[in-house]
């Protein structure tokens, strides 16, 4: 099977099932660039369930096991547990996980868990309803993704949440709110700041460095649980 640059199996695969989403996160699809009139894909120009699961057909017969459904935002596509149920049921696939931003969980977590999807990775980048909005771009409120993560633990879907650290925005209250989310169901996955466009670099002042990130948790013990409304 095709191996990498250090000849290790390609075993993973990424598919973006949709270029569009209901967030617009400053440090992945900010407002100013996708706006109202921004030019996303129509739907003929998307691929077709049966496109997609063609596509994966042809990436398990090379050696692929595990398939991630991202977008944009991937629940935004109606048929996305029709496709997970293709790559479990017909495909046998071992492994299919979704990573998505969690607005949509709460109502879509029973089909997803029913088509067989094995795991799902949710972003919450703060608990504060006013640093969250600010985050995802439009004001929405961190309670109803904290509502689908229940949901989905509640059903027995493995979870993990991932949580964009940014010095200035999140930085501050990274210590509460690490010690609030692993308390939560699932696996906490703290990332930096993604870096993107030629003037996004490390010297950024929004940037929190990994090193930096990785010194935090010896001082979670001091840090008290935030309540949380859900």
């Amino acid at each position: 099977g095709p191996r990498d640059q250090f000849q290790r199996p390609l075993r993973d695969l990424r598919i973006s099932v949709t270029d569009r989403c209901n967030f617009r996160c400053p440090y992945c699809m900010p407002k100013e660039v996708f706006g109202p009139g921004h030019a996303f894909l129509r739907d003929p120009q998307l691929m077709s369930l049966g496109e997609l699961t063609r596509i994966a057909r042809a990436f398990t017969s090379l050696g692929v096991e595990k398939i991630r459904l991202t977008g944009g935002e991937p629940l935004l596509r109606p048929d996305v547990p029709d496709l997970v149920a293709a790559l479990k049921h017909d495909l046998r696939l071992p492994d299919v996980a979704l990573t998505t931003n969690g607005w949509l969980l709460e109502k879509l977590a029973p089909a997803l868990h029913t088509a067989g999807l094995d795991r799902i990775n949710v972003s919450v980048d703060s608990l504060d309803d006013t640093t969250a909005g600010k985050l995802n771009g439009l004001g929405f409120s961190v309670a109803r993704v904290l509502r689908g993560i229940d949901a989905a633990a509640a059903l027995g879907l493995p979870v993990k949440i991932n949580c964009v650290i940014q010095r200035g925005v999140s930085a501050a209250v990274t210590c509460p709110r690490v010690t609030v989310l692993a308390a939560m169901p699932g696996t906490l996955r703290a990332a930096v700041r993604l870096l993107v466009g030629a003037l996004d670099t490390n010297s950024s002042p929004s940037v929190f460095q990994a090193s930096q990130l990785s010194q935090r948790p010896a001082h979670l013990g001091n840090s008290a649980p935030h309540s949380v409304q859900r």
